[in-house]
């Protein structure tokens, strides 16, 4: 099936040239053209009128970013070009945004571009991805550059997966449980009071106190929440820059478990990173400050990004990192060993295994203690439910019908 591309050319009078043209395919497109003897400098899909579906899945993700690294890794060392590459790896079954990206990619290289530039070019790869592309470039290896790549995105995706199964139970259990509460304060709760009436005064104090309640968690009120939450992360998604919630995340550090937690899961990517950029041949000074961008907590991520200067000044590396509080004594230690042997590669690596190991125990140890505190709090609030129609029932004399 042909579908129509509008492009942007120029010719060998160096005139720019625009029109439509209907190929099979977008590569397919692009061989017409340069049969024509055309440059290609823009070609994208003719824009029909024609109903926008909403969807939260646009663009792609680290699963795309692995998989694009993975095949070129392997396509490369099986001794193929890297454009044809690119051919093979731009199959119907990928995403029509990815591969029209790819094909921009693709343009460049066969125009004589550096690789890491075309990717660069699009503005839609992370400086980590680019840089490291860059390096493998620089020492003739991009076969090794982009298998550390998939290396790279591989552990995001594993420890993002595994944050997501061990909060999977939790988060049904507090849905189940908040359920529940709202039934019982929409539809029980107000029928048992209506049987007093709009004098509310008469009774005991518990039973006042589940009566607001029963109006503050009624159902109107949570589809209301619930709407006004939706609408937020809409705003969020589409108008990021005119939508600031309250950033809370860097003060959980100060939480004993939560803190914990969250610190061993940004060391535990920051240590991969180091890892994975020293393996590909970055400079330490480099690679640190491109593995202190990906931590998130801004808390952890400042004074780490402050190292670099001093490093630089001429200090050494495990001294600088023991300024640093937030970090165990384990990392400065081990950096020192590192630097005496001339491999810290091996112990970023070390450190990650480290870390990555107390991240999966301090999650165990949070999950069991969350199931049974939602239990124990789910008991006294259905226990104070319970005591306050008890309460109410007892004084039913006193209350005037």
């Amino acid at each position: 099936m042909l579908s129509e591309l509008q492009y942007s050319c120029i010719d060998s009078s160096g005139q720019e040239i625009k029109g439509v043209i209907s190929a099979s395919d977008r590569m397919d497109a692009l061989s017409k053209l340069k049969e024509r003897g055309l440059t290609v400098i823009e070609l994208v899909e003719k824009k029909t009128k024609e109903r926008r579906s909403f969807s939260f899945r646009k663009g792609f993700g680290d699963q795309d970013l692995y998989n694009i690294s993975r095949e070129l890794s392997i396509l490369l060392r099986s001794g193929i070009r890297i454009d044809k590459a690119f051919e093979l790896l731009m199959n119907p079954s990928m995403k029509r945004e990815l591969k029209d990206i790819l094909s921009l990619v693709l343009v460049d290289i066969k125009a004589g571009k550096e690789v890491a530039q075309a990717f660069g070019n699009t503005g839609r790869f992370t400086h980590l991805f680019v840089t490291m592309i860059r390096v493998g470039e620089a020492v003739g290896n991009l076969q090794s550059a982009f298998e550390n790549i998939a290396q790279y995105y591989k552990f995001q995706i594993q420890y993002k997966g595994e944050i997501r199964n061990a909060l999977t139970y939790p988060i049904f259990l507090i849905f189940a449980s908040i359920m529940t509460l709202v039934f019982i304060f929409s539809f029980i709760v107000p029928r048992f009071f209506s049987i007093f009436g709009a004098d509310t005064q008469a009774l005991p104090l518990p039973a006042k106190v589940l009566y607001t309640m029963s109006g503050l968690l009624s159902f109107t009120n949570l589809c209301i929440l619930i709407g006004l939450m939706i609408a937020v992360v809409i705003l969020k998604k589409f108008y990021p820059s005119k939508v600031r919630l309250p950033h809370i995340y860097p003060y959980l550090l100060n939480f004993p478990l939560i803190g914990r937690l969250i610190l061993n899961l940004e060391l535990s990517r920051f240590s991969y990173s180091m890892y994975s950029m020293l393996q590909s041949g970055i400079e330490f000074i480099k690679a640190l400050k491109l593995s202190a961008a990906l931590i998130q907590n801004r808390r952890l991520r400042t004074p780490i990004e402050s190292l670099v200067e001093q490093i630089k000044g001429g200090k050494k590396i495990a001294d600088v990192f023991s300024q640093v509080h937030f970090l165990p004594e384990i990392v400065p230690n081990m950096l020192r060993v590192g630097e005496g042997s001339g491999n810290l590669k091996e112990i970023f690596f070390e450190l990650y295994q480290v870390f990555d190991e107390r991240f999966k125990n301090s999650t165990k140890r949070a999950l069991i203690l969350i199931e049974p505190a939602i239990i124990v709090i789910m008991g006294l609030i259905v226990g104070f439910i319970v005591i306050s129609l008890i309460l109410t029932v007892m004084s039913v004399g006193s209350i005037k019908l």
